[in-house]
């Protein structure tokens, strides 16, 4: 049914329209022309004076002390002001638990202003509907992200990522449990910096990032948790090619890593130079974790039951041994890689192998005999390698990378399973350069990426954790408890809205070393992580409260997400007063015009 507003809109619309032809047509005069346009006014000024226009309320800015805010903060006429628990004390402001209770409290308010370094993540899980405005305090001087290192197998090489904010031309230094350095690297203008370490011993370990200024002294020391995985069970890999000195270094460095390997080596013939039997058949590939195989290797009945078996799980790892052509391409995509080029080789930049001799001499651990002190110190040449020139999307993952990040390996999904393209022909060079480590790490780094998973116990947790910050805990069972440093369990109640992921909530109280807890089969698996000093990380928490701020008030000032704001009819009586004038000029006009009519 049509509103009020739109029936007298067509009502006194047709009624003026009509009077004004009708004066229109009496006679064709100056006054009979004006006299009609002022009966469209007229019956203009009774639209509004019956409706007048809509007027935005002024209503009040909600001024949100958060912390940080200075302490002598007055609020302007117009604006009310409220204190967030972690907002300092300040007088006449009205202390609130959270911003959704300000926002209940005082609905008249059309607008928001933040003030401090931010609101945290409890108050920008939702939207307020309401203009906001934030301008981020700067970057507290220390750390501001950290990457922490994944877990990590022992003996395997660990990175960690960070970015420092008024540091320039200091250093970030990784500090051992023992706190020997490990690794050290100059903070430059932009901040971000890049180290690592060797895992040694199995399970959780803390190391310290120290960051210093350009005056040498210590602006922070922030714990970075390491969990050192126990060496699995011996992969089980197939390397199937043909002899060639790559290979033969391949079969040293398995046997020297405790790798289960088969081989099949075709120096034609007939003649097999391999050990162990390789068979490509769906029961034989359900027993292996990785297949090494030379790209010229990748026959049709290959190409066939290796992409059958990474489908369901099976990682294979295709080593180009030259130039890639249109039809190798194509045999790759059977398996799931979609890459371009490689036709041309490009020169391979190595990256310097530590920050200093004390950090080599770490990463490298005790010599002995074999690989004397002497051998492979910073000061040795560089070896001259090359690398196939690829191009890949979006979906490809890089593995290992040179000093320029050009690709030398990376892989690509296809069903559970996952292949990856070694793009460096002679990777053995490195070990006659006596650079063996870097060649382990490398090979060790792709074998792990794509070898077929563990069934390990190992639930979704956050790697940095503070004393009272709410977490979510993931893939675990119904049956999962979380376990405190001083043994008190808490059984997790799983929220049925996070689906298959399992994940429940849990908010430690104490810093240590907690657990998560379950039944995997007849025995109680356990996982530890740990919980950190509260306050170690501030400045990061600090940073990533700014940034999400801003983020959540450009997302509040988007037009698709603003609430209409309040609105009223303004008054009628000006309106009034216009249409009275109209109709008494058009009352005179019409009487005059027909005294003209008479005479």
């Amino acid at each position: 049914m049509p509103s009020a507003e739109t029936i007298a809109a067509l009502l006194i619309g047709s009624g003026a329209l009509a009077a004004a032809v009708r004066l229109a047509l009496v006679r064709r005069r100056w006054l009979t022309w004006a006299l009609a346009a002022l009966s469209l006014v007229s019956g203009a000024l009774l639209f509004l004076t019956l409706f007048p226009p809509l007027l935005p309320l002024g209503g009040e800015t909600l001024l949100v002390a958060t912390a940080e805010t200075p302490a002598d903060t007055k609020p302007a006429p117009g604006e009310r002001l409220v204190a967030l628990p972690e907002a300092p004390a300040i007088a006449g402001a009205e202390r609130v638990p959270d911003l959704a209770t300000a926002l209940r409290r005082h609905a008249q308010v059309q607008r928001i202003r933040i003030l401090g370094r931010g609101l945290p993540q409890r108050d920008r899980d939702g939207d307020a509907g309401l203009p906001v405005s934030f301008t981020p305090l700067a970057p507290p001087r220390g750390l501001i992200r950290l990457d922490p290192p994944a877990d990590t197998p022992a003996g395997s090489v660990f990175t960690l990522g960070g970015e420092a904010a008024g540091l320039e031309g200091g250093t970030a230094e990784l500090l051992d449990p023992a706190g020997q350095r490990v690794d050290a690297r100059d903070i430059g203008a932009e901040g971000a910096f890049t180290l690592g370490g060797t895992a040694r011993s199995e399970g959780l370990a803390i190391f310290t990032l120290r960051l210093r200024g350009s005056d040498k002294a210590i602006v922070s020391d922030t714990p970075v948790p390491l969990r050192t995985l126990a060496p699995p069970k011996p992969l089980r890999v197939a390397l199937i090619g043909a002899p060639s000195p790559e290979a033969k270094y391949l079969r040293r460095w398995a046997e020297d890593a405790g790798i289960d390997l088969a081989s099949r080596l075709d120096a034609g013939g007939g003649v097999d130079l391999g050990e162990g039997e390789v068979r490509l058949d769906a029961a034989s590939l359900r027993e292996t974790d990785v297949v090494i195989i030379d790209d010229v290797a990748l026959g049709g009945t290959a190409r066939g039951a290796l992409a059958q078996a990474v489908a369901g799980g099976l990682g294979v790892v295709v080593r180009m041994t030259g130039p890639a052509t249109s039809g190798t391409r194509s045999a790759w995509r059977t398996l799931g890689l979609s890459v371009a080029g490689g036709a041309d080789s490009v020169p391979l930049t190595l990256p310097p192998l530590a920050a200093d001799a004390e950090a080599l001499a770490f990463r490298r651990g005790p010599g002995s005999e074999d690989v004397p002190d002497s051998l492979n110190t910073l000061d040795d040449p560089v070896p001259e390698l090359a690398r196939w020139d690829l191009r890949t999307g979006a979906d490809f993952v890089p593995v290992v990378r040179d000093a320029d990040g050009g690709l030398i390996a990376g892989w690509q999904r296809r069903g559970q399973g996952r292949v990856a393209l070694w793009a460096m022909a002679d990777s053995f060079a490195l070990v006659l350069a006596g650079q063996p480590d870097r060649y382990e790490q490398w090979w060790s780094a792709t074998l792990g990426a794509v070898a077929r998973p563990e069934g390990r116990f190992r639930p979704d947790v956050p790697p940095l954790v503070e004393p009272g910050e709410r977490i979510a805990v993931c893939a675990i069972a119904p049956d999962a408890r979380a376990v405190a440093p001083g043994g008190k369990a808490l059984a997790l109640a799983i929220d049925p809205l996070a689906g298959a992921r399992g994940c429940a909530a849990y908010r430690p109280a104490e810093a240590g070393v907690h657990s998560i807890t379950q039944r995997v089969g007849e025995a109680e698996a356990r996982f530890e992580f740990p919980v950190l000093p509260a306050g170690s990380l501030a400045s990061i928490r600090a940073h990533e409260t700014g940034d999400g701020t801003a983020r959540w008030a450009a997302r509040q000032n988007a037009p698709a997400a603003a609430r209409p704001a309040g609105e009223r009819r303004g008054p009628g009586w000006p309106w009034l007063l216009g249409w009275l004038a109209a109709s008494a000029l058009l009352w005179w006009g019409e009487r005059r015009l027909r005294a003209q009519a008479r005479a």
